[in-house]
């Protein structure tokens, strides 16, 4: 359950900033050909490590299915290394993944 919800958007996520306002807010998700810089898939989601990572495995599904294109890399930050999501990156869908682990342990 969060901890606030907004009054006029109950889907949008309070965000602390570091080091400044919180606030509430939407995560803008994209998918970039980096050989080409062309943008090909975008998809918004609540602000949460989970949904962004859905958000990733819908946009590279909906790439190959659209366009027939398949990644052979895939270049993420942190919130996108869960050993689940690399094991289905690699596994599954044949992707390299150059994402640095996200480590529960510390």
């Amino acid at each position: 359950q969060p901890k606030y919800i907004s009054p006029v958007d109950p889907a949008a996520r309070w965000n602390a900033a570091s080091g400044g306002l919180a606030y509430y807010a939407y995560c803008t998700n994209y998918l970039i050909d980096l050989k080409s810089a062309v943008i090909m898939d975008v998809e918004t989601t609540t602000a949460i490590r989970q949904a962004e990572v859905t958000a990733q495995r819908r946009m590279i599904e909906r790439t190959q299915e659209t366009f027939g294109i398949w990644p052979e890399r895939l270049a993420a930050d942190t919130a996108y290394g869960s050993a689940e999501n690399l094991a289905w990156l690699v596994h599954e869908r044949g992707i390299e993944p150059h994402i640095p682990v996200f480590d529960k342990s510390a």
